[in-house]
């Protein structure tokens, strides 16, 4: 009997606890959850960046030519004027030499063609005023052997026809110097263009000279001609003189023929001159040709100069990187170092799309570098979005740090700024929100069920963060237990 009640009472026993066990199981779980609400929510922007120099700087070579020594490495820092680099200047050197080759050889060009111009100006100056004394004294000659009386009437009417012939022949032959002086002043344009080149052809020369002297003896003959016209016209026989006349007659006839072959010598010493003035017209393209090579000698020489002197720093700063060894070949003008001036120091932050709405220039930072800490300011917001590590769009922005200690550029900088106050806002503790592929969201209770929405979240602080996508006084769900309870219902427990 005792048996029976003792298995009876240990049956009641299992029974009690099995009911229990079912009793606490089916019982509704207790979340802790807090009401969200409006308010003021004081963010404070914490992230990491890199300390800058306050400006970053190309620095360009002076000159083309080989880098023959390098005198700064990556990661030291410069003075202004500080010699960076020195260039070999064979090539240089080189441009001097032949440029003032150049000028001496056009310098000679032009001071042979000044003198033979001035020689042959001289010589046309002399024949154009023996022409002018020529024709001065044979006019008078001329005069005076009109002047004596002939009284055979019949016979000067002969002789002024034969005169006239003779002017004929004359007129005739002065236009035919003419074209032969034309054609001459060419040659000698020719020959002398063939002789102000490099690479002269004798040949060629040698033809234009002597076609020059074929000219130079038909206008001579020509002259020769004229003069022998002018003495016949003037010579023609005469009648009725007296001795006495016929001997003054005579007297005038010499000065005349004296006259007409000085006359005809200056008209060809005159054209000579005159086609050799018109060879060297060309003497102010020489001018050019020196005044362009001296500008050239000083150009090189600059540059020479330039490579003497190196290329210096453009300012106080530190060398980040080295574009360039010695022994190679630079063109003028490309990059050969990058440098940071240390003129300030600054930090440079990425910052998300939506802290960057309230961050302001200006704005005060906190900044700690290892176990060193330093205020800063807001200087720059850059406009535009650069990809953060991960890929994601952010924004940079630059804050000035003030001091004025020599930093190390590139170390992480933990930056905390005190942002703009979001007034009037929806807002939860930070540790309710959650992140997932599609986005952040928070657990809430609806009709006693846990369910999840997914929020915009915007500024926090150091304990809410700013939510859009839920409704003024939700029951959020600040248990971390709250995902084992997605769709089940739940008794609550308002956190104030």
């Amino acid at each position: 009997m005792k048996k029976i009640i003792k298995t009876v009472i240990i049956v009641i026993l299992i029974l009690g606890a099995v009911g229990a066990g079912l009793y606490y199981y089916m019982m509704p779980e207790t979340l802790k959850v807090v009401v969200a609400d409006k308010g003021v929510v004081s963010p404070m922007l914490s992230g990491t960046g890199k300390i800058e120099g306050d400006r970053k700087v190309k620095i360009y070579s002076d000159v083309a030519g080989v880098i023959d020594e390098r005198y700064v490495e990556k990661g030291e820092r410069v003075k202004k004027g500080d010699l960076l680099v020195g260039y070999a200047g064979d090539s240089q050197q080189n441009s001097v030499d032949l440029a003032a080759t150049d000028v001496e050889y056009s310098e000679k060009i032009l001071g042979a063609a000044s003198d033979n111009r001035a020689k042959y100006q001289r010589k046309y100056n002399a024949a154009v005023k023996q022409i002018e004394e020529c024709k001065s004294v044979y006019a008078l000659l001329e005069v005076n052997i009109m002047s004596i009386n002939i009284n055979d009437q019949a016979k000067t009417y002969q002789i002024k026809e034969q005169q006239k012939a003779y002017q004929n022949d004359i007129n005739k032959m002065q236009e035919e110097i003419s074209e032969k002086q034309s054609d001459l002043s060419k040659i000698e344009v020719d020959l002398k263009a063939i002789e102000l080149k490099s690479e002269e052809d004798p040949k060629i020369i040698d033809e234009l000279r002597d076609r020059a002297k074929d000219k130079h003896n038909d206008i001579k003959k020509l002259n020769e001609k004229i003069s022998d016209a002018q003495r016949a016209s003037l010579c023609l026989p005469q009648e009725g003189m007296d001795p006495e006349t016929y001997k003054q007659y005579t007297v005038y006839q010499n000065n005349l023929e004296t006259v007409t072959r000085m006359w005809s010598e200056a008209r060809t010493d005159r054209d000579t001159a005159q086609s050799m003035l018109t060879a060297y017209q060309e003497i102010y393209a020489d001018q050019q040709t020196v005044e362009h090579n001296k500008l050239s000698l000083s150009q090189a020489e600059k540059e020479l100069q330039k490579a003497k002197n190196g290329t210096v720093s453009p300012s106080d700063g530190i060398i980040t990187n080295c574009l360039v060894d010695a022994g190679a070949y630079v063109e003028k003008g490309v990059p050969v170092f990058e440098m940071q001036t240390d003129n300030g120091y600054k930090v440079n932050m990425m910052v998300s799309k939506y802290d960057i709405a309230s961050v302001r220039e200006g704005q005060s930072a906190d900044i700690k570098i290892g176990n060193m800490e330093y205020v800063g300011k807001v200087s720059k917001i850059n406009q535009a979005a650069e990809n953060d590590a991960s890929g994601k769009a952010k924004a940079s922005i630059e804050i000035d740090i003030d001091t004025d200690e020599d930093m190390i550029i590139g170390l992480d900088a933990d930056v905390t700024l005190k942002l703009a106050d979001a007034m009037g806002v929806l807002k939860v503790p930070t540790e309710c929100i959650y992140n997932d592929d599609e986005g952040s969201f928070v657990y809430v209770i609806e009709d006693g069920t846990v369910a999840k929405k997914y929020v915009t979240i915007g500024v926090k602080d150091s304990m809410n963060t700013q939510v859009e996508g839920i409704e003024e006084g939700a029951h959020v769900v600040i248990d971390p237990g709250a995902s084992s309870s997605l769709g089940e219902e739940v008794k609550e427990e308002v956190i104030t």
